[in-house]
């Protein structure tokens, strides 16, 4: 079709899509504006199999309580209706068809006999259209509307028909009376127009004057306070059908249990609606009195709450702490009223939010611990071939619970009972299941468990592979897969019986059931390899299961694609098992999973690919699969490019030592393919530069022919427009910088450049590609040579020290820690060339740094201290940091005791600990205390050897502290001598045992500490002393207190007991208190000689 419009000539057609469809694409994807952003988000997150759960029938008024045989008549009824409704549905499908065709046929004789006439439109004249006019029939709905509206008679118009008598006459069934009007009736509004119904909903109408009364009206109701009841943030329009009774309530008038009720209501309102005080006050108080409340009240109340579809996830997740905490309480007597918990509760299980999930398990876990297997059994067996899937979905997962909670001896006979039910599939269905779910619910690797009964499950599957219903026979398999995944790598010997029936059925299946049994196999034949006697084994499933794998590869199903590709991952595949692997396996594989439509794909299928692709070329031909890959390289598709490049990245980073077979054209095409990635990424992404990094690295002074074309593309990078570009191309730098060196003969004039360069960038204005400028900049002065730096002019190392001080002053993290990591590493490699006061101005600028909230950076700026601090002596930076102890902010000080550590460390203790135990002296608890937290960190950095030097010096003032009125003291003091004590094992000879001996004495009378913080500090250090002192000594202060007639007394010396007995068990035996007779029992004689014997 050609145009001629606008005087061109235009080859292509103008095509336009019928308005009908037009309409239909528009209808289809309509969408509401007027949704809230929380309305938006709760559709988004909860699907439809999520909102079953409010879509239950539940009666969860704990007064109705039934049998187990009213519920099993119950579920049996509910299975019969299902039955039922199905046969009515296939019937009335069948009798819709046969209708359809009945029609067809009909509408086909009828266009043979009836011709349509032909309309007439410019032969007729005035005359005949005018009489036409007249003559025409009137359209009925409008007429009789109109004749109405003229008559002024008032009738009810529904959709444009209006209901008259004689209307309804036809539309009811005969024996219907019209009723005369009431004597006395007067209507009201005379002038009021017929009601209207069913308004077109395509347009927006504005709401009448009554809707908008009624809503002020609603809100009204809603209550801003509830009487007698403070601290609430809100009452919302939901709140009004569970906590209404509150608003208009008399106490006096109530019953004891209606009192009980009340209060049980105002504190669960408290606790859903309430401030944070008010919500953990109240939670206390439910907790407490939960037994005298007892669980009918509690939970009448609760677990409908827990079902309301508008609970937001604070509301949800503080109701199931409460839940929680209340089962604790209550402890069996929550047995008759197990179902009912178990129905709300359960749901959560498949929730979302992982955490709702954490604590939905943990609740079912407490509940199976207080109302025991038999009760959980009677309560969920009506669910176990329940009609709805959600359901037994649902009861799988609890037994699993329930199974792990309680353990599998006591589970399991119900388990095989469950799994040989010959009467429902549905049955066996969820029994089977329910051992999926505990091997899901314990984790890969975590069969130890399951080990000892691994025989006796797998012999209950068996019949099951074969079963007649397909559903069963796949979450047989998918179970064995799991089972074969937690008890891996043993269990091949339970296995052994399943393997035949598995093959057989794999062999018989397609679609998603060959994909199940593919899963298991693939499962079963890893188990082979930590076995020697399965060898041969393990040799013909792979290569025969290789067949069936690379013809499944194009499969269209995308669970079968994602199947196959884990499977290649775990099988034992080499050069021996299949010979002709490349064109068995690695062309089909390239053809099938390497293309666009792949890595257009989900990312879980792209990593797949990239994962199963690193792993057939670590089995088969590494250079050959890298050739085979490189390609893609260089597509026109970015997303295969990126595949491509991080499956480069995978195979070279720890298997470099395979480059070494590389021949220089395959060489050429690496470097230029993942340069090529690199440049022509649309999408900055991080693997481009990873991929480069790698490759450079693995191929080292080999790089040397690219290494101007990499240089030339990173610094044309360096000058784009974009920051995202400029700040990749920096952290390229950062990571070639070494490889850079040994490809320039170890010359650095090249790097020297890239300082240059680099350093006139650091006036950049975004501040994250200002802190990859500093770290490669960082990079390039830590791979140059020292004396390079000595004599390097442009920039000089003082010119690049001053400019890096008011970039110390920016706030963005990352620019923070790379610039304090710079300035650390000039301090190590070039201090000598700086003032002392240019350090002394960047040591004040680091004290700022301490304040930081990211711990990295505190950490970079704590090491910078101790650079700076060789470098110009401890003396100034000690001063400095001693008068930062004096600050308020506790952070600071703990950070500033950490440096002062660092300080004494580089510099000797002997040039710190005079003038840090000088501002002892002075009286004030937050100088005192980070005196002692410094020297903690000082003993805890320094060697043994070293720490025992000032042992004595130190003791006087650990002696202080021990006995000061403060804890915080005597705790610090406590973690000093620990870390002193633990350092001076095997060093310190009897000389220096009187002065631990002194310490223990001081440290003993805290053991009666009730603070968890100090107990605990006290505890590790008399560990620590009884560690350096030997067992004998600590032993003859413990005996004296544990027999002591005080409790209190008693508890802190057999924890101190425990403590020596578990860590040093043998060495107690000695020591024990020799007992040769008791005076009460003369006949027997209890000397053990053995014990007698010293060496």
């Amino acid at each position: 079709m050609t145009s001629h419009s606008n005087g061109k000539r235009n080859l292509v057609g103008n095509y336009t899509i019928p308005s009908a469809l037009a309409d239909e694409i528009r209808t289809e994807h309509h969408h509401d504006d007027a949704l809230s952003s929380s309305q938006l988000k709760q559709n988004l997150t909860q699907n439809e199999y999520q909102q079953k759960r409010h879509n239950r029938v539940v009666d969860l008024d704990l007064n109705n309580t039934k049998s187990y045989k009213q519920i099993m008549e119950e579920r049996e009824f509910e299975r019969e209706e299902q039955r039922v409704k199905q046969l009515i549905e296939r019937g009335r499908q069948e009798a819709e068809q046969a209708q359809a065709q009945e029609e067809q046929v009909q509408g086909q004789q009828i266009q043979l006999v009836a011709r349509r006439e032909r309309k007439r439109r410019w032969d007729v004249t005035p005359e005949e259209y005018e009489r036409n006019k007249k003559s025409g029939p009137e359209r009925d709905d409008n007429s009789i509307v109109l004749k109405l509206l003229k008559l002024g008679t008032k009738v009810p118009i529904v959709s444009g028909v209006p209901l008259t008598d004689e209307i309804l006459d036809k539309i009811l069934p005969p024996g219907y009376i019209k009723l005369d009007v009431p004597s006395g009736y007067e209507q009201l509004e005379d002038g009021k127009a017929p009601d209207i119904t069913e308004l077109p909903m395509d347009r927006y109408m504005p709401p009448s004057a009554d809707q908008t009364k009624n809503t002020l009206a609603l809100r009204e109701q809603i209550p801003t306070e509830v009487p007698g009841i403070t601290g609430l943030q809100s009452f919302k329009q939901e709140d009004m059908k569970y906590f209404g009774k509150l608003i208009h309530l008399e106490e006096s008038s109530l019953s004891g249990d209606e009192k009980k009720e009340v209060e049980v209501m105002k504190l669960l309102l408290k606790v859903k609606n309430g401030s944070q005080v008010t919500r953990k006050r109240s939670l206390r108080q439910l907790t407490d009195s939960a037994r005298k409340f007892g669980p009918k009240i509690l939970f009448n109340q609760i677990l409908p709450l827990l079902l309301e579809p508008s609970l937001d996830d604070q509301e949800r997740h503080v109701l199931v702490k409460l839940t929680g905490r209340l089962l604790y309480h209550l402890d069996d007597q929550i047995r008759p009223y197990t179902h009912k918990v178990l129905v709300v509760i359960s749901p959560m299980l498949i929730d979302e939010d992982f955490t709702l999930r954490l604590e939905a398990r943990e609740i079912i876990s407490n509940l199976t611990k207080a109302a025991g297997l038999a009760n959980m059994i009677s309560s969920l067996r009506p669910d176990l071939d329940h009609v709805d899937e959600y359901v037994r979905n649902i009861t799988s997962r609890v037994f699993a619970i329930v199974a792990n909670t309680l353990g599998l001896v006591s589970f399991l006979p119900f388990l095989k009972a469950v799994i040989k039910s010959k009467k429902n599939w549905m049955a066996r269905h969820t029994g089977i299941k329910i051992i999926q779910q505990l091997c899901i619910l314990l984790g890969g690797g975590n069969g130890n468990s399951i080990l000892p009964y691994l025989t006796q499950m797998i012999e209950v599957l068996t019949p099951a592979i074969t079963d007649e219903v397909l559903q069963v026979r796949t979450i047989t398999a998918l179970t064995l897969a799991q089972l074969a995944e937690n008890v891996n790598p043993y269990g091949i010997e339970s296995f052994e019986n399943v393997l035949e029936p598995v093959w057989v059925s794999l062999r018989k299946h397609r679609g998603k059931g060959l994909a199940s049994f593919l899963k298991c196999i693939g499962a079963i034949i890893p188990l082979m390899c930590h076995d020697p006697n399965y060898e041969e084994y393990a040799n013909y499933y792979s290569k025969e299961l290789v067949v069936i794998i690379t013809r499944e590869f194009s499969s269209p199903d995308e669970d079968t694609r994602k199947t196959i590709l884990r499977i290649l991952i775990s099988l034992p595949l080499s050069r021996q098992i299949i010979n002709n692997y490349e064109s068995q396996i690695m062309k089909p594989f390239l053809k099938s999973f390497w293309n666009r439509r792949t890595a257009s794909d989900s990312y879980q299928l792209t990593r797949l690919v990239v994962d199963s692709t690193v792993e057939l070329a670590k089995k088969f031909d590494f250079l050959e699969v890298l050739e085979s890959i490189v390609i893609f390289t260089k597509d026109n598709n970015e997303q295969l490019r990126r595949m491509a490049t991080e499956a480069i990245h995978k195979m070279i980073s720890p298997n470099s030592d395979n480059l070494i077979g590389l021949d220089s054209q395959l060489e050429v095409k690496l470097v230029d393919g993942v340069l090529f990635a690199f440049q022509e990424q649309t999408v900055q992404h991080n693997i481009y530069l990873q991929a480069l990094g790698t490759v450079a690295t693995a191929l080292n002074v080999r790089l040397k022919p690219h290494m101007d074309s990499i240089i030339s593309t990173v610094l044309y990078r360096l000058k784009n427009k974009e920051p995202e570009i400029r700040q990749q191309a920096a952290e390229l730098i950062a990571l070639i910088a070494p490889v850079i060196k040994q490809c320039s003969n170890q010359e650095d004039e090249l790097l020297c450049k890239l300082i240059l360069i680099l350093y006139e960038a650091l006036g950049e204005v975004f501040p994250e590609v200002l802190g990859s400028i500093i770290n490669a900049l960082f990079s390039c002065i830590d791979t140059v040579d020292k004396a390079t730096l000595y004599v390097m002019s442009n920039p000089s190392i003082n010119q690049i020290l001053p400019t890096l001080t008011p970039i110390l002053r920016n706030r963005q993290e990352k620019v923070q820690e790379a610039c304090i990591k710079l300035v650390g590493l000039i301090a190590k490699k070039n201090s000598e060339t700086i003032n002392a006061k240019e350090w002394m101005r960047i040591s004040f600028e680091l004290l700022e740094m301490l304040k930081s909230s990211k711990k990295r950076i505190r950490v970079a700026a704590n090491e910078t201290f101790g650079y700076i601090a060789k470098t110009i002596g401890p003396q100034d930076v000690i001063v400095m940091l001693l008068n930062n102890l004096r600050v308020q902010e506790r952070q600071l000080r703990v950070c500033t005791a950490v440096a002062i550590g660092i300080v004494a460390e580089t510099c000797a203790p002997f040039t710190v600990l005079p003038a840090i135990m000088n501002e002892y002296r002075i009286p004030e608890k937050n100088v005192q205390n980070g005196v002692l937290k410094a020297l903690s960190f000082l003993f805890e950095y320094i060697e043994g050897s070293m720490a025992k030097d000032y042992l004595f010096a130190i003791t006087p003032l650990l002696e202080d502290a021990l006995t000061d009125r403060d804890q915080v003291h005597r705790q610090t003091a406590a973690t000093v001598i620990k870390h002193i004590a633990l350092n001076c094992v095997g060093l310190a000879n009897d000389s220096y045992h009187e002065v631990f001996v002194h310490l223990l004495n001081l440290l003993l009378p805290n053991i009666y500490e009730t603070s968890p913080h100090v107990i605990i500090r006290i505890l590790e250090s008399i560990d620590a002393l009884r560690i350096v002192l030997g067992v004998g000594i600590f032993t003859n202060y413990v005996w004296a207190g544990l027999f002591h007639p005080a409790r209190k007394v008693r508890y802190p010396y057999w924890k101190m007991f425990n403590s020596a007995y578990a860590q040093n068990s043998d060495a107690l035996v000695p020591y024990y208190p020799r007992i040769d007779s008791f005076p009460d029992d003369e006949s027997d004689n209890y000397t053990i000689e053995e014990l007698d014997i010293f060496i």
